[in-house]
């Protein structure tokens, strides 16, 4: 609501002091979706009354017409719509409980970059007790490589395969081949069946692009 009125107060003034007729007002992203546990789903329809309903009352407040309104849901579409499937590849006790995986922050950014939170179950022990809290790193040779501190966590065994929720958005866009790691597969689920809508990299494909200068052949 806030930035529906923020945005609007500054196009309002940009209508009033510069003539401006605006075609459509995109307010960008917004449509939120809950990360943890606790957090609750949208409710579009209270969503789009009390905004469509701001953004009325703005239009005629400063004499703009009828301007289309325009959103980015993107996140509310697909981002928890993939879950990043890890393995377990080391157990490590030391000041503090390691679990590493064979993924890293060169798959999901989000966590090292932001601190964003994504909520990690056991999928090999689901229904687990959670009995210990642990940091969950990537396998890339950088101290910020973790996808989770301190997070509650089941016993966790070298080969158990863990699910990163809600990893739809900005997940494979953000990925990249830092350290020369290839790019992982994307699978479609659909009623139970699997299949392959985007294949794994290759450490081949990562110099598919690259040529030797005929000198130095």
């Amino acid at each position: 609501k806030l930035a529906i009125e923020s945005t609007m107060d500054i196009a309002g003034k940009v209508h009033e002091d510069v003539g401006i007729d605006f075609e459509f007002v995109d307010f960008g992203g917004g449509v939120g979706i809950p990360y943890t546990p606790e957090e609750n789903i949208v409710d579009l329809d209270k969503f789009a009354q009390v905004n469509i309903g701001l953004f009325k009352e703005k239009l005629e407040e400063f004499d703009m017409g009828s301007p289309t309104m325009y959103l980015e849901p993107g996140r509310y579409l697909v981002g928890d719509a993939s879950v990043l499937l890890v393995t377990v590849n080391s157990v490590k006790q030391s000041y503090r409980k390691f679990i590493g995986v064979d993924a890293g922050f060169h798959t999901l950014l989000r966590p090292a970059m932001y601190d964003s939170y994504h909520h990690i179950v056991d999928a090999s022990k689901m229904d687990a007790p959670n009995t210990q809290e642990v940091d969950i790193a990537g396998n890339v040779c950088e101290s910020g490589d973790l996808f989770a501190r301190d997070r509650p966590m089941p016993d966790v065994e070298e080969g158990d395969v863990l699910g990163i929720l809600n990893s739809g958005a900005y997940g494979f866009t953000m990925s990249s081949n830092y350290n020369s790691r290839p790019l992982s597969s994307e699978i479609l689920v659909t009623d139970g069946k699997c299949q392959v809508v985007r294949e794994r990299q290759t450490f081949e494909d990562l110099y598919t692009h690259q040529i030797i200068p005929d000198h130095l052949k």
